[in-house]
């Protein structure tokens, strides 16, 4: 194929992506039309010609390479070619917003510190969105996402998977040893190096992952690295872990890194009898069960620590700690006491999260069913802690409101509604899936190399052994719209809020089957969701959703109730919000949480560990928190809980 004759005797200059300023060349029109838009030759050269004859007539003396991309897809446009539009398109950013994001503080994105790293980081986030919804999903995909049928949860990060809960025995067993690292470190003779490791580990994740990183059983791990220590140095352990990761934020545009860390006081049976690794990643000759006292001592060391806070006294926000209790939990000696200062930190910092694996919850790993417990290989797993991963590659919700303003009423209306919007977000999975996989083929020479990276016999990240979420948002709502109740108001509501999810966890099983894909129900913590779906149903479903959305029209703060919860406002004993909730949490096997607003009040710790006695007794509740209040004061930087209008510290009206 021969290039083109210039047509026009002109001095026009182009200042390239590449930082050069190179004469103009309608060639490369067409080679780009060629390469990039797959369209014929022959108009690739009647487009070029337009262009350039625009371009003359203009009178612009020096070109940029956006400027003549924008001429050439006017074109397209105008012949009909969207596809071939899409595919020569170029993603970026108006200049004004650059200047605004460099300038000011971005609020939509209150997670990213306003930093030269925080604006690098919303750059690349909203190139890689663009990208995502024109390259890695359907136009199909791409436009229920838009139009808020559903919300596909970290575009920005289209290039990675979405969380993972692992342990430490991967890291003690084979160090740090990572493809495309310069130097690598042996297994960890030491506790201190031990966490080290672990907290540069955990940055590496973070830049692979768009979520948390969790660390399963982190008490237990540690524990053949404690003997011989003393209770203070034990303790000063635990107070390098906490704050080692409540400050780590220069890793991805400074971010705090989302850490969760389980924590076991008793022995969980799937790791009782697994042989421990001690230092130098070395077997100890011992089963972890024997571990127990050390994997005790470290507990309480870590929940001492978050009931100190750090410096001023103010709460550790990350990492969060999450306690197992079981059913051996309740007869172990101290167990008690245990619990009541998890109970005081949960109550005056707002910490400890609780995680209830009753029986039928013995064998999940963390606090996700997500695993697959039914799955012999997987038993056998669990023997091996350090080949267990579990790793969600995405998280898509769904909008439960618009799904009731579809149906009007009709029952099997909304049923088929929800199949769709079913439909669509494992649709989104799949086509997430092949993208992901295309970039873990090229192994440790490609962009997921430390994904891809094979240290025993199975790579970091199996996609086999990885599930996709499908989350909830706004099941209070749907059930209002459809019945004229709230959730919380009538048994009807109640059950009929129940059917969905129900149905919801049936199609999602089927899919299961048919795509050889794990597809969970969860309660995503999906707050921005919540709000987005609002807005845009404010949008195409006035004045109806009007009637319905929660928060303030007026100011523009408005949300659905978020996942399966009840709503926030109504005014119901704890208890029988933790029992109603969890009756969902039967049903959902991803994660799943209730937060129970405590205001000002300050609950005495033995009243509290009751609570979580009667939670664990008398309801299928799976995991909650407590949220309390706090006032911090500005003047001598002291917390106090509670909202109080001065510090109750030295007086001062600045908090």
């Amino acid at each position: 194929m021969q290039e083109i004759s210039e047509t026009t005797d002109i001095t026009l200059f182009v200042r390239t992506s590449a930082e050069e300023i190179a004469p103009w060349s309608r060639q490369r029109i067409v080679d780009a039309l060629v390469r990039e838009a797959e369209i014929d030759y022959h108009l690739a050269v009647e487009i070029s010609e337009e262009v350039e004859k625009q371009i003359v007539s203009s009178g612009i003396s020096l070109l940029t390479t956006t400027l003549i991309r924008e001429l050439v897809n006017a074109r397209l446009i105008e012949r009909g070619l969207e596809k071939e539009r899409r595919l020569h398109g170029r993603l970026g950013f108006p200049l004004y917003d650059v200047r605004q994001l460099i300038l000011h503080q971005n609020k939509e994105s209150a997670n990213t510190p306003h930093s030269p790293e925080g604006t690098n980081l919303i750059f690349a986030e909203g190139i890689k969105k663009e990208f995502s919804l024109h390259d890695v999903f359907s136009a199909e995909i791409g436009e229920a996402h838009a139009a808020g049928d559903i919300h596909i949860h970290g575009l920005g990060y289209i290039d990675r998977p979405y969380n993972i809960c692992h342990s430490l025995e991967y890291l003690k067993i084979h160090g740090l040893n990572l493809p495309q690292a310069i130097n690598s470190a042996e297994p960890a003779k030491h506790a201190e190096v031990l966490l080290l490791h672990m907290v540069r580990f955990s940055a590496i994740l973070q830049g692979h992952f768009t979520g948390s990183i969790a660390w399963e059983a982190l008490n237990i791990s540690f524990a053949p690295y404690l003997t011989g220590m003393s209770n203070q140095e034990v303790r000063q352990l635990a107070q390098m872990v906490v704050y080692e990761f409540s400050q780590l934020a220069a890793t991805r545009g400074g971010q705090a890194l989302y850490t969760d860390m389980h924590i076991y006081y008793t022995m969980p049976a799937h790791w009782a009898g697994v042989e421990a690794i001690g230092p130098g990643g070395k077997p100890t000759g011992k089963k972890y069960r024997e571990y127990e006292p050390e994997a005790r001592k470290f507990a309480t060391a870590l929940m001492e620590v978050f009931h100190e806070g750090d410096a001023t006294g103010k709460p550790f926000i990350l990492p969060r700690p999450l306690l197992h209790i079981s059913d051996d939990f309740w007869t172990a000696q101290g167990a008690l006491e245990y619990l009541e200062l998890v109970c005081e930190v949960a109550g005056n910092k707002g910490n400890s999260c609780f995680v209830f694996d009753r029986k039928n919850d013995a064998l999940s790993f963390v606090c996700c069913r997500a695993g697959y417990p039914g799955d012999k290989e997987f038993k056998d797993e669990l023997k091996k802690p350090w080949l267990v991963r579990s790793a969600a590659i995405q998280s898509v919700s769904l909008n439960l409101p618009r799904v009731a303003y579809s149906a009007k009423g009709d029952d099997k209306k909304l049923l088929s509604v929800l199949s769709e919007y079913a439909d669509r977000a494992v649709t989104a999975h799949i086509q997430k899936k092949d993208f992901l996989e295309k970039l873990l083929s090229y192994a440790e020479k490609g962009p997921l190399a430390l994904l891809a990276m094979n240290r025993d016999d199975y790579p970091f990240i199996r996609m086999n052994r990885s599930y996709y979420v499908i989350g909830l948002v706004g099941l209070n709502e749907l059930v209002q719209i459809h019945t004229g109740c709230q959730l919380h108001e009538s048994e009807q509501a109640l059950d009929f809020g129940l059917k969905v999810v129900e149905y919801l966890r049936r199609e999602i099983m089927l899919a299961t089957g048919k795509k050889a894909m794990k597809f969970v129900l969860e309660q995503s913590p999906a707050e921005t969701t919540a709000y987005r779906f609002a807005r845009l149903d404010l949008k195409y479903f006035s004045p109806e959703a009007g009637h319905f959305v929660k928060g303030d029209i007026d100011e523009g703060a408005v949300y659905y109730t978020n996942s399966t919860h009840l709503n926030i406002s109504a005014d119901l004993p704890y208890m029988q919000r933790v029992v109603l909730e969890g009756l969902f949490h039967e049903y959902l096997e991803g994660e799943v949480i209730t937060h129970l607003q405590m205001g000002g009040e300050n609950y005495d710790k033995k009243e509290l560990a009751g609570f979580i006695k009667d939670v664990f007794d008398k309801s299928a509740n799976r995991q909650l928190d407590f949220s309390p209040e706090f006032t911090s004061c500005l003047s001598c930087g002291k917390t106090a809980a509670g909202v109080n209008h001065a510090c109750v510290y030295c007086g001062s009206n600045e908090v």
